[in-house]
Formats: C-alpha cells, structure tokens, sequence
C-alpha cells in the first residue's frame, strides 16, 4: 500500500498525517495564525517519527480550497516545496469534502443524509458544499460554491428523496443561514461546528486517488480560492 504525507492548512487547525500501509501517524495543532511556523517542523517530526525520508513517500495530499486565504497559500507553498524538493506527485483535496468526510466517521452519519458544510468567508459570505455517505465516503453532489451568508440555495437534487434529512458542519453555522431547496425552506437535523478540516481525513481520498492513478504534479496544481480578483480588490479596500 502507498506512503502518503498529508497536510492541511486551510481552516484554523493546522494538522499534517502520514499514512503508510494501514499505519497512521497524525499531528495537530489548533493554534490560529500560527501555520506557517508550525507546518514544517510538524512535518519533520512525524517523517522522524515514522522514521522514513520525504523522498521515500509515494504521495502528498493536501486541502486546496476553499478556506481561509492565508492558510490556502502557506498550505500551497509549503507542498510546493516538499513536492519539488523530493519529485513527487500530489494529490488535493476539497476542503469541504473533507470536513463531510470527517463528519461521516466521527458523527457516523447515515447514507439518507445530505452533508451541508459551510466555512465562514467573511465578507458577508460562506464556502459551502453539499455531500452525501456513499459507502462511507463524502461523495460531492454539487460544486463548491460561494453564497451569502444568511442564505445557502440547495440544487434540486434528481433521485433524492424530498424528506431527506441535511447535517450542517463547520464554523459558517454560526451565523444560522436559511437552508432552501426551491422555494421549501429546510431546517438541519444536526449541526457540528467545531468540524473542520483535518489532514487525517485528507487520506482517507489520498489513498483512493492514488490507488486510481489520480495523481498530478505540483505545476498543474493552483489553491482554489472560489472568489474572483474583484472580490479580493474589495476586500483590501474594506481593510484599508
């Protein structure tokens, strides 16, 4: 079985796994604003753990979006690095997918459940996705999207039953937005906030796209940020 690094930086917990075999090896550190001195040393120390060399690994994983601006570019840049450095390939993830994901194993929710994560985007705004358990994986049923944040629209979903129930997660909760399919106005039937992404969920996909050949290099690899160059101009503004 693959030898995978997996690193998330792009929600207020900086977290780095390594999965070898069935072996997991998982550090964490939920210290805001402290990523970019935190990441690397984390890595060091689980690779000495593990007592392997980077370039021994056959893949590393990362979350690239969306999430926090900041923690996307040093989660970027640092596997930029590793991945130049040691010549492998990558594999990223969603991090809304992998908030679902780790909603699914620690929560154990069901397969008649649709999975709503939501992250605080600030500016008024949520990154939010939709996700159903499909053998036990957070299967995507629509593309991450950008919404207010008062407000999440849900698709219509073909196949999907109307009395399906929806699991709210992540810290975009907070704020309490109206969930609505069509013009029906739908209420959670669970809500986890404090679920965030976290690189141990990260291979949980790792290991599935690897084993698939889903593996690109790091050049054909950019941080998905959902807002346009506009939104980011207004968002200087707002802070100048």
């Amino acid at each position: 079985m693959a030898s995978i690094l997996s690193i998330d930086t792009s929600g207020t917990c900086c977290s780095v796994a390594l999965g070898l075999g069935s072996k997991r090896l998982v550090r964490r550190s939920d210290t805001p604003r402290e990523h970019v001195r935190l990441v690397i040393p984390m890595v060091d120390a689980i690779l000495a753990e593990a007592g392997v060399k980077l370039a021994d690994l056959d893949a590393i994983a990362f979350t690239h979006g969306p999430g926090s601006f900041t923690g996307l570019r040093i989660g970027f840049g640092v596997v930029q690095g590793l991945a130049f450095g040691a010549d492998l390939p990558v594999i990223a993830c969603s991090s809304l997918q992998v908030m679902s994901q780790r909603a699914i194993q620690r929560e154990g929710i069901a397969c008649n459940s649709i999975l709503v994560p939501a992250v605080d985007a600030h500016m008024g705004e949520l990154y939010w996705g939709a996700y159903q358990q499909v053998n036990s994986i957070a299967t995507p049923l629509a593309s991450d999207g950008l919404c207010p944040q008062n407000e999440i629209t849900l698709p219509i979903f073909e196949g999907i039953s109307p009395d399906i129930s929806y699991i709210a997660v992540g810290d975009g909760w907070q704020y309490q937005p109206t969930l609505l399919r069509g013009s029906d106005v739908s209420k959670p039937s669970a809500i986890y906030q404090s679920i965030g992404p976290d690189a141990e969920d990260v291979l949980t996909f790792a290991f599935v796209a690897f084993e698939q050949g889903q593996t690109a290099s790091i050049e054909d690899i950019a941080p998905v940020y959902l807002r346009n160059t506009v939104s980011w101009k207004k968002r200087q503004r707002l802070r100048s």
